[in-house]
């Protein structure tokens, strides 16, 4: 994924110096800048913000893993150099973590601006706002939801992938109680915990099979999330913490 990014006006050639010579001595060009030396800063060209480096590491890290990725691979891919990734990240860990983070922090953006984008409709249309939510960013980021499971075999991003889903599962949670006409409780978490689970490896399974339209398997898992929801047993989630 590489970053988006004029030219130096030239002076104008003293034609009157073809003609006849300056009454007065020239003063002598200035001198071009030198170059600086390799072990300086690199180039400006080069200094991109850190979401091009996360890019790239989403990149690398999706593609390679977390074990086999290179930093100076993820330098290279992000046209800068490895010792200001270090700068910029610290060691490989910490930037696995902040590329994890990176992904779930985009992810949960997406759901929440969908999730407060329709509080009036009806459960259904706001289901499928958020379940469309959730694929658009696969469609979208493909590494980068990819990087969110490769993620959870890593130390490094656990803390991050815990926060995250607790975003997400709060913000279902809300969903059910409302739905359900039941205050905010274990028992409507414990369903949403359930429904970002099954939407989570719904998707991961979809994009397993080059064959499936990501549309469709939505759709199949936005019709199974919703009878879920509606055939809930209220008794037995009243029951659940009380």
């Amino acid at each position: 994924m590489a970053g988006r990014r004029a030219g130096v006006q030239e002076p104008a050639l003293a034609y009157d110096r073809i003609v006849s010579p300056p009454a007065e001595p020239e003063t002598p060009p200035a001198e071009p800048e030198t170059t600086p030396a390799v072990s300086e800063a690199p180039p400006a060209r080069y200094r991109h913000d850190d979401g091009t480096m996360l890019d790239a590491a989403c990149v690398v890290f999706a593609a390679e893993g977390f074990s086999r990725a290179n930093m100076d691979v993820i330098a290279a891919r992000a046209g800068t150099t490895k010792p200001t990734l270090y700068a910029r990240f610290g060691p490989k860990e910490k930037l696995f973590a902040a590329a994890v983070r990176r992904e779930h922090e985009l992810l949960n953006a997406r759901v929440t601006v969908a999730y407060a984008g329709g509080t009036d409709e009806p459960f259904h249309e706001r289901l499928h706002r958020w379940t469309a939510a959730y694929f658009d960013f696969v469609k979208e980021r493909p590494d980068g939801f990819k990087l969110t499971f490769e993620g959870e075999r890593h130390a490094a991003a656990a803390a991050v992938i815990e926060r995250a889903t607790n975003e997400r599962i709060d913000r279902i949670a809300e969903l059910v109680a409302d739905v359900s006409g039941r205050p905010a409780g274990p028992g409507p978490r414990i369903v949403a915990a359930m429904i970002v689970g099954m939407l989570r490896w719904c998707v991961r399974e979809a994009v397993a099979h080059p064959g499936v339209d990501l549309d469709d398997a939505a759709a199949l898992c936005e019709s199974m999330v919703y009878r879920a929801v509606r055939g809930l047993d209220l008794a037995l989630m009243d029951a659940v913490g009380a």
